[in-house]
């Protein structure tokens, strides 16, 4: 779901991963090696982030630290919004079970139906697009 509104993977990870962890402070390194990303893709990533400021980063030695900005002006709708997503993503969405009798009724019904529609426009009407082959087979052991 979070994909439709943050296209890039590697900023989803890294937002995922900064959100679920506000207090911590990361290195350019540890944060690659945390997402599973490319150093040079978090950069970039981190780059842009620091350019709303949503991060903040200085310089410790040779090392870029980071740590999230909890001034952010959008701090709070972002994890609501990463929160959100992730119970989405984790809840099972099973909208409807049928047991084999009434998947065959309603196979029949389909069939009755189609019959019906035959009669009324000929027996002439073909398919606009053909059947799809685990159908075909499904179809050959119904009947």
């Amino acid at each position: 779901m979070l994909e439709f509104f943050i296209s890039s993977a590697s900023r989803r990870k890294v937002l995922i991963h900064l959100l679920n962890n506000q207090d911590k402070e990361y290195y350019l390194r540890e944060l690659s090696r945390e997402t599973r990303e490319a150093a040079p893709v978090i950069k970039r990533e981190l780059d842009r982030l620091d350019q709303i400021g949503f991060i903040l980063s200085w310089s410790s030695g040779n090392r870029r630290c980071i740590k999230v900005n909890k001034n952010f002006l959008f701090l709070p709708e972002l994890k609501s919004l990463i929160d959100k997503s992730a119970s989405v993503f984790n809840s099972p969405r099973v909208s409807q079970t049928f047991t084999l009798k009434e998947t065959l009724r309603i196979r029949k019904t389909w069939d009755e139906r189609s019959k019906k529609i035959m009669g009324a426009y000929g027996k002439n009407l073909k398919r606009r697009r053909p059947r799809h082959p685990v159908e075909m087979r499904m179809l050959d052991k119904l009947s």
